[in-house]
């Protein structure tokens, strides 16, 4: 796994950011964490457009962490639209969602997300989830 390499993290919820970051800092994880709040902030990241245009401050992430319920555009068509890029093709996307339905689970495979998280109440969990996702998804990048 290339330790550089960047996981975007679309989320909304102030808190949920916080304890990724918390997470992220407990695993000890040295990938760099970027975290946008709408739908619109992420397509936007993804296509270097507008605020992100700088490839240097904005690197194209290794994976993405996408809630659902995003204000502007929705985590759904967020996934969509990254599916429908070529070079996002094989970009690992890993759904991240308050929802335990089956319907959403089977939904996020069917538009090509790698893995569905269900956000749960206990923070002390997230550390090691995270860091086995990240070494699940991104072994062998560049």
């Amino acid at each position: 796994m290339n330790d550089a390499s960047t996981v975007l993290y679309v989320e909304d919820d102030a808190n949920a950011a916080f304890f990724m970051r918390f997470a992220f800092e407990e695993a000890g994880l040295k990938n760099p964490l970027q975290i946008v709040i709408t739908g619109q902030e992420a397509l936007d990241y993804l296509a270097g457009a507008g605020p992100f245009a700088d490839r240097e401050k904005y690197p194209l992430p290794g994976m993405v962490l996408l809630d659902l319920n995003l204000p502007v555009v929705p985590g759904w068509n967020v996934l969509q639209w990254i599916r429908k890029q070529p070079q996002f093709q094989s970009l690992p996307v890993i759904v991240c969602s308050a929802s335990d339905y089956e319907t959403d689970r089977e939904q996020a495979r069917r538009l090509g997300a790698q893995a569905y998280l269900v956000k749960s109440p206990s923070v002390l969990k997230l550390p090691a989830v995270i860091k086995d996702l990240i070494d699940r998804w991104m072994a062998g990048l560049p």
